[in-house]
């Protein structure tokens, strides 16, 4: 009797954790993709200005002190 309550208990772990891992991996899954779009639209209405590569004279000398 208690080695098939052990059993049971065992297959029931294995099933819920299992069940447990899907349910999480899709609110994962659900989470990344609501990220992705909040991050695509911040990036239209405010787009990040580029800076352009200028070597300053001043700086390479103060790095080298």
């Amino acid at each position: 009797m208690i080695y098939m309550l052990e059993v049971n208990m065992l297959v029931a772990a294995i099933l819920f954790g299992f069940a447990g891992l899907c349910i999480l991996a899709l609110f994962a899954w659900i989470q990344a993709k609501e990220f992705a779009h909040a991050f695509r639209a911040m990036r239209r209405i405010a787009p990040v200005p580029h800076e352009h590569f200028v070597i300053s004279r001043v700086n390479s000398r103060n790095r080298l002190q």
